[in-house]
């Protein structure tokens, strides 16, 4: 990676609209360690919306009431515990039904995305990972999050450089994540104007990221809004 790249990803993310994570900021997350799990499974090679209608048809289903909370407020409590989530999806079939999508981890001999949702949600409940708040004691943990994700990496769809786990960590709590998807990867290869690979993109948005003073979240988010924006 040259100074050179990174300079010139900080000038272009200067000129995005880098909103910060404080309640004033209007941003919102997940208040469930379920939703944040149906979100990162279903939303690798899918439609953002479509991710939405998954996770709005589970907690419609089950009768969450507050699904989503303020970033840089505290947790209103009420979160259903992921074990709950586990129980509920029993019958696969069942469960895809109530989803209304029948995705899978991968056009050829993959799983359905619900089956991998299951899967996730079962590796964490017996790694003791049940709320929000566990995820926040996991990842000060390094042996026994080292532990959890190459479990988790072994469900289908995890793909080469684990993009769906490190999204699970952003959408649970985790601000210093990367989601290096299509939209990232193609505003950096407009910016740079050459082919970009997700561990290098990971490694340049977080050093951009640090030189302009915002979280690496922040800068992804951005990123993201834009490229959503031009359709691109």
């Amino acid at each position: 990676m040259e100074e050179q790249d990174i300079k010139a990803v900080v000038m272009a993310a200067k000129r995005l609209d880098i909103v910060r994570c404080g309640p004033e900021s209007g941003l919102k997350r997940w208040a469930h360690l379920s939703l944040c799990v149906l979100d990162a499974v279903f939303s690798i090679n899918a439609h953002y919306s479509s991710v939405v209608n998954v996770c709005r048809r589970y907690a419609d289903h089950v009768g969450l009431e507050q699904r989503l909370y303020l970033r840089g407020t505290e947790h209103p409590g009420g979160e259903q515990p992921l074990s709950q989530f586990e129980e509920c999806a029993a019958d696969m079939d069942a469960l895809a039904a109530v989803l209304d999508n029948r995705g899978r981890t991968s056009p050829r001999g993959g799983i359905l995305k619900a089956e991998a949702a299951v899967d996730y949600a079962r590796i964490l409940v017996d790694h003791g990972v049940d709320l929000l708040i566990d995820v926040e004691k996991l990842l000060a943990d390094d042996n026994r999050l080292a532990k959890v994700e190459k479990a988790l990496a072994q469900v289908p769809g995890h793909g080469a450089h684990g993009v769906r786990l490190s999204y699970l960590w952003m959408l649970a709590g985790d601000d210093t994540g990367i989601k290096p998807d299509r939209m990232v990867l193609n505003w950096l290869v407009h910016v740079l104007k050459r082919p970009m690979g997700v561990p290098e993109a990971r490694t340049l948005l977080t050093a951009a990221a640090q030189i302009i003073g915002c979280t690496p979240w922040e800068l992804d988010h951005a990123i993201w809004l834009y490229q959503r924006g031009t359709g691109k």
